[in-house]
């Protein structure tokens, strides 16, 4: 039945031979990322193992890649996911038990990393953003009904599928529990990436709703009647609260205060409270983590408090390994693992396990040219839109990467997260009609037939 997962790859392989990019990634692409499970997987003959989602990303990337829908101008990122694609390409080839398993690895991760990080750079701007984010809210709002059916009864209809249906076999996920209730992750595969997902969709969706303040009429009869009861704001935070995720529930308040910056008169002086807010906050959350977490786990009282110590102790107990991988690392496939450590839940822990220090410290520097890259550009532009949907794009990589410090990169995740940090890179400051339309009123004097009488 796997072979019905290449159907979709198909549709995108035709859409991009006729030119219609776009139209692949909106229509091909976001579906399947956002509908489809990562664990719906085929593998073809001397090829790495796909997700849909993957398989129909790589004729939009390569054409892109080819024939760049704006014209290509180099940044300090593009060197550094080139520099992090290399890193992990070293580390497979050099230090893995199995060079042609770890190299076949690093072809799936080329597709989600660096082909995600070119479709990100090339189409959102300037003319699909709008588009690509009211597509992307409407395919979560459509998970309304499995979410909540996952929430009361402990059941994923899209497990049950893969299991029942498509005969999948162990797809190395199930159904979790915490305090007597399920942990939703609909057709995310993981709760705390789902809780990632459903915080990056939140900070999109508030770009919308400043859409929707400005003009009621862009966002065109159906997401404006979804805005106008405020059911994306109201569905979106309560997935997240369903997740049971303390770390991304955590970033999905440090990402709303991010996005009250551009509502202050002075952005200057907004960024200064709100970052002194977020400060208190993590001293706060970390001087409680230590406390929580000071006990062994004989001692600790429910499994909330087992999972955060085995967090802390994840680092403790690795760093003899990490030293001694130097700067490739073990491997991905190939790392030592400290008995009864087994779940690395941390994802900086991995990458330098797996890619050593260079692999490390290029995943952090991507993270802070990604915040920096932002932060300079909201002291240049001017159109409201577009400052809106730049802070929703800060909070949105902020919080994914502090997120990143419980759980590994991966399933969707891994791709949603290039796209976002490639699309930060291309952000434009444009002028819409609503602004235009503004500026003009705005320069008309006020009393014009009393200008023609004198």
């Amino acid at each position: 039945m796997a072979i019905l997962f290449l159907f979709p790859f198909f549709f995108s392989l035709y859409y991009v031979l006729r030119n219609q990019v776009d139209k692949a990634f909106l229509n091909v692409y976001l579906p399947c990322t956002f509908l489809v499970p990562y664990y719906y997987a085929f593998r073809l003959p001397h090829m790495p193992v796909l997700s849909v989602g993957s398989a129909v990303l790589v004729p939009i990337g390569i054409s892109l890649l080819v024939r760049p829908k704006i014209r290509w101008k180099f940044r300090l990122m593009d060197g550094l996911v080139v520099l992090f694609m290399v890193s992990m390409g070293l580390s497979e080839l050099l230090r893995e038990a199995s060079p042609k398993d770890g190299m076949l690895l690093w072809l799936s991760e080329f597709v989600e990393i660096f082909l995600a990080y070119i479709v990100g750079r090339q189409i959102f701007e300037p003319n699909l953003r709008l588009e690509a984010v009211k597509r992307i809210i409407f395919l979560f709002v459509l998970q309304t009904p499995f979410a909540l059916f996952e929430f009361r009864f402990g059941r994923n209809i899209w497990l049950e599928l893969a299991h029942g249906f498509f005969n999948l076999g162990d797809v190395g996920w199930f159904v979790q529990l915490r305090g007597g209730t399920a942990r939703i992750a609909t057709a995310f595969g993981d709760t705390i990436l789902a809780g990632m997902l459903f915080m990056v969709a939140m900070a999109l969706n508030y770009y919308l709703v400043q859409i929707y303040k400005l003009d009621k009429s862009r966002l065109g009869p159906k997401m404006s009647l979804l805005q106008k009861y405020r059911i994306p704001f109201l569905l979106l935070p309560m997935f997240l609260f369903m997740t049971n995720s303390r770390m991304p529930m955590a970033c999905g308040v440090m990402c709303f205060l991010f996005l009250q910056i551009p509502r202050f008169r002075n952005m200057r002086t907004g960024a200064i409270i709100i970052l002194l807010v977020v400060g208190i906050g993590a001293g706060s959350v970390y001087a409680y983590f230590q406390h929580y977490t000071a006990v062994s786990l004989e001692k600790a009282t429910d499994e909330a408090q087992t999972s955060a110590i085995y967090r802390k102790q994840l680092v403790e107990y690795y760093t003899p390994v990490l030293d001694a991988g130097g700067w490739l690392g073990w491997g991905i496939l190939s790392h030592p693992s400290v008995p009864g450590l087994n779940s690395i839940d941390n994802n900086y822990l991995l990458v330098e396990l797996s890619q050593g220090k260079l692999g490390m410290y290029t995943f952090i520097l991507i993270a802070l040219n990604s915040a920096l890259t932002l932060g300079i550009a909201a002291t240049k532009f001017r159109s409201r839109e577009s400052l809106f949907l730049l802070f929703s794009l800060m909070g949105a990589l902020i919080g994914v990467f502090v997120s990143l410090s419980t759980v590994y990169l991966g399933e969707q995740m891994l791709q949603v997260l290039f796209l976002l940090v490639g699309w930060a890179q291309s952000l434009q400051d444009t002028n819409v009609a609503l602004g235009a339309k503004a500026a003009t009123s705005i320069a008309e004097p006020k009393f014009r037939f009393r200008r023609v009488i004198a």
